[in-house]
């Protein structure tokens, strides 16, 4: 897609970035249709609004990788699935587009499979409400394993075995890596970390409790039942409501395979690679908030005032989050570094980034007259740098996953050129630039 969006509107940051833009801003249309599917336009209008002031959806529609496509490809997924089951009847059309999107999700990232699963595992638990879409759905599920079998050795045999080296920055799963996900997930990163938990998990209850309160669902039990049991009864019958189960599936599935996997196989968390499930989060705090109304209401509260606090409330903490990511620089600062370099470039210099496929963002950004070469990190370590250069540059990224193989870059060209070799050395947001002369050394 970008291939061609690129060929259409040029290779400015800006044409760049603005496909994933385009994405990000039919999801939130997308999140709308998805809940007003599943409870009412209300609720549609309050999800949309949450996801359009989301600090961690914002920062994922502003950068030119794959995860705002994987956003708007699960809400397409969830809103055809759910419109199957919804059906009186087999519709051909729907399944064709459902189909389809779940081939695209599953090809665009890996963990669109956990999407897919999270319906699969649904349907299988709630089959007997279902009969009508039961041949239209599985005929789906197998359209989309075989479109997708090529890929599955793959998986099995290099991703999950870790001969594929795309993940190896990802650190070992624990806690405090979990926590600081989910606050990411939930955005309330910027604040205090335990605060930020809390608030996730408080948005998640305010759907439940909503549910857990309906009046619809307290005429379901007897009257005359003891206390203790009604409410028993009512919070299960809460959370096994198919709406409210689907949301819970839709959030707990893609984060517990992830866990398992990192656990078992290799580490897999990581908190951008979650984003299929954000929707969940908006729409269970929707769902809260549409509903509070019957824990609080009296006469002296309007119908919807505390509907508009609470949206008022979760807007006001969300300005923390939005507010530092357009004053701080959150990315690799390339433009700067490369501007720094095409200020003291000379004819007779070489240079090495580490890791490797940082040379993309440099020939990128890189816009000076003089031709400088690149010389490969495991070629640098083992042999002297081509005749006839005078000095050699060190990009390296100084994020933590990197840090070990940094220093030892570092190591092997002090030792061989020494200390004194340095020229310059000048850090910018996650980079470090180093010069050093190598002339007769």
């Amino acid at each position: 897609m970008l291939h061609f969006w690129m060929l259409l509107f040029g290779q400015s940051e800006i044409a760049v970035r603005a496909l994933s833009a385009c994405l990000g801003i039919i999801s939130v249309l997308l999140i709308y249709k998805v809940g007003r599917e599943l409870y009412n336009r209300k609720i549609g209008l309050i999800a949309s609004l949450l996801m359009t002031i989301s600090t961690f959806a914002i920062y994922s529609s502003q950068e030119a990788r794959q995860y705002s496509l994987l956003l708007l490809l699960t809400l397409l997924s969830f809103l055809f699935f759910i419109r199957i089951i919804k059906a009186d009847k087999p519709n051909k059309l729907l399944l064709l587009c459902y189909s389809l999107t779940n081939i695209l999700i599953c090809y665009t990232h890996l963990f669109g499979l956990f999407a897919v699963g999270a319906q699969v595992l649904y349907f299988l638990l709630f089959r007997r409400r279902y009969v009508e879409a039961k041949s239209i759905f599985w005929v789906a599920q197998v359209v989309t394993l075989i479109s997708f079998s090529p890929w599955i050795y793959v998986l099995v045999t290099k991703t999950f075995q870790g001969a594929i080296h795309g993940l190896d920055w990802i650190p070992e799963t624990s806690f405090t890596q979990v926590a600081h996900a989910f606050a990411k997930l939930s955005d309330a990163a910027s604040l205090y970390l335990p605060l930020g938990i809390l608030l996730m998990l408080t948005l998640i209850s305010l759907g439940l409790a909503a549910v857990f309160c309906s009046p619809r669902i307290q005429q379901q039990h007897d009257s005359t039942a003891p206390l203790q049991s009604t409410r028993l009864r009512r919070l299960a019958t809460s959370i096994a409501e198919p709406r409210t189960a689907l949301l819970l599936f839709w959030f707990f599935f893609p984060v517990v395979m992830t866990l398992i996997f990192s656990l078992t196989a290799r580490p897999m968390f990581e908190s951008r690679y979650l984003i299929e499930i954000t929707p969940a989060i908006y729409l269970l705090t929707a769902r809260g908030i549409d509903n509070i109304n019957s824990l609080v209401k009296t006469r002296a509260v309007r119908a919807n005032s505390v509907t508009f606090t609470l949206i008022a409330l979760i807007t006001f903490i969300s300005i923390p989050g939005l507010y530092n990511y357009y004053t701080h620089p959150g990315k690799e600062q390339w433009r700067e570094t490369t501007t720094f370099i095409e200020q003291r470039v000379k004819p007779d210099d070489a240079i090495v980034l580490l890791p490797d496929y940082l040379g993309n963002a440099f020939n990128y950004y890189y816009k000076g007259n003089t031709e400088i070469l690149v010389i490969p990190s495991d070629v640098i370590k083992n042999e002297e740098p081509i005749i006839g250069k005078d000095r050699l540059w060190l990009i390296y990224t100084t994020y933590e996953s990197t840090k070990d193989a940094s220093l030892k870059m570092k190591s092997t060209l002090f030792a061989r050129y020494g200390s004194d070799s340095i020229i310059l050395y000048e850090e910018f947001q996650w980079i470090a630039v180093y010069l050093l002369d190598i002339k007769e050394r």
